[in-house]
């Protein structure tokens, strides 16, 4: 499965993109439910309304940006320019291109992107998996109120009517990151430690558990069990434990699938800013 853990690791990138138009995001006037569909393990998609065709999009809340495939593009009549440079979680760096625009149909809650990345996302998965249009990313709800439900196979936008009360049940403390070209939008969830708050990135894309940068057994900011777990806190919720990989990173960690299966939750993209983070 080598092909595999190279798109695993893709879904964790912050990838420079691009991102919704600004002036162009508005909550919608209703809750907005999308379906998500089984894709491999505990991977989803998303089904996309593009025109009168519709899109498979890996949904990745780590993947930093909207991308479609070269493909795609060119069934759009885009021939992709630039050059946009994202780095993995590893830091390797990986080289995008571009398409001026997109407008997307989410369950009738339309979104334009502007510009869209370009990315042959198959070119990394496993030749027996279905093929992908591409993927889509927490940009595309900027300055939403959303509910990640994985066990449901479901999220919803929420209107302004609905947002509190949503945060208030399900909603955990963030701060976003940007890119280096301010593009993009990934969220990290604020998870203590014996010495302050670690910052983990929120990645669907991720099946292995929990990842964790080495400097945090070095430095024994989280406790490690004899079986490779270890325990954590996610903001205001409940104490679990997770299986850890430790690896060399260039953020703290990230929180995977593992995370998402134990229930909804709720992110307040409205107001974040880098390094700032929002308290449900």
């Amino acid at each position: 499965m080598r092909h595999l853990n190279r798109l695993l690791v893709v879904a964790s990138l912050s990838a420079a993109c691009g991102g919704p138009e600004a002036g162009s995001v508005a909550q919608p006037a209703a809750d907005v439910l999308i379906v998500l569909h089984p894709y491999f393990r505990d991977l989803r998609t998303v089904r996309v309304g593009l025109d009168r065709d519709t899109l498979t999009l890996l949904l990745d809340t780590g993947g930093g940006a909207t991308l479609i495939t070269p493909t795609v593009a060119a069934r759009l009549g885009c021939r992709p320019f630039g050059r946009d440079v994202a780095s993995r979680m590893d830091g390797e760096r990986v080289v995008f291109q571009r398409c001026d625009s997109l407008t997307v149909d989410l369950a009738g809650w339309k979104r334009r992107l502007a510009p869209v990345g370009v990315f042959d996302v198959n070119a990394l998965l496993p030749s027996e998996l279905p093929r992908l249009d591409g993927v889509l990313a927490l940009d595309v709800f900027d300055e939403n109120v959303l509910t990640i439900d994985w066990p449901a196979r479901r999220l919803t936008v929420h209107a302004a009517s609905t947002s509190a009360a949503a945060l208030a049940a399900n909603g955990i403390p963030l701060r976003a990151a940007t890119g280096d070209n301010g593009r993009t939008l990934t969220v990290l969830a604020e998870v203590g430690s014996r010495r302050g708050a670690l910052w983990l990135l929120i990645d669907s894309g991720n099946l292995r558990g929990t990842l964790i940068d080495a400097h945090i057994p070095r430095e024994s900011l989280l406790v490690f069990a004899s079986d490779s777990t270890v325990p954590l806190r996610v903001g205001p919720r409940a104490p679990y434990s997770d299986s850890a990989h430790v690896g060399d990173f260039i953020i703290d960690g990230a929180l995977g699938t593992t995370f998402l299966e134990r229930g909804p939750v709720a992110l307040d993209l409205r107001r974040l800013t880098p390094g700032v983070r929002t308290k449900p």
